[in-house]
């Protein structure tokens, strides 16, 4: 993981989209390849390619070729808490909500975009700040909220 400028930038939740896929990816297998990528966001490569250029321009992620994509570190700090934001939803769905297992993803994915830190800060003190999602994923510690 590399540091670049720490240029402020605002994420739409496409984009936002892409860093999480890379933050897992890069937790999961130490990188992405733009294939990878690609299947995880179910898009062409050639689109996820076209879009990893913003990415680049805006300091979030290295993308060199014949290299898998890394995020920069203000990239991981980004994909880290979407991550984070993600599953305290999901914990605040299934055990506030009671809503089920199966259906907890993709209700958190929309939330995600649209919740602020400082709401996500409070579902996760009322849930109890868990350290696990409901399907038994761990939920990452947010040392710095700024």
């Amino acid at each position: 993981m590399r540091t670049i400028s720490k240029k402020k930038v605002n994420l739409s939740a496409t984009r936002e989209d892409y860093v999480r896929a890379i933050f897992k990816l890069q937790i999961d297998k130490g990188g992405a390849t733009v294939t990878e990528i690609a299947e995880r966001l179910d898009l062409s490569k050639s689109t996820v390619s076209e879009r990893l250029k913003n990415l680049v321009n805006d300091d979030l992620v290295v993308a060199e070729p014949y290299s898998k994509v890394e995020l920069t570190s203000a990239g991981f700090s980004i994909g880290e808490k979407l991550t984070y934001k993600h599953r305290v939803i999901e914990v605040f769905l299934h055990s506030v909500l009671g809503m089920s297992v199966d259906k907890v993803h993709d209700e958190a994915h929309q939330l995600e975009h649209a919740v602020s830190d400082e709401v996500i800060q409070r579902m996760a003190k009322l849930v109890g700040n868990p350290e696990m999602d409901p399907h038994g994923s761990a939920i990452p510690k947010i040392k710095k909220w700024n």
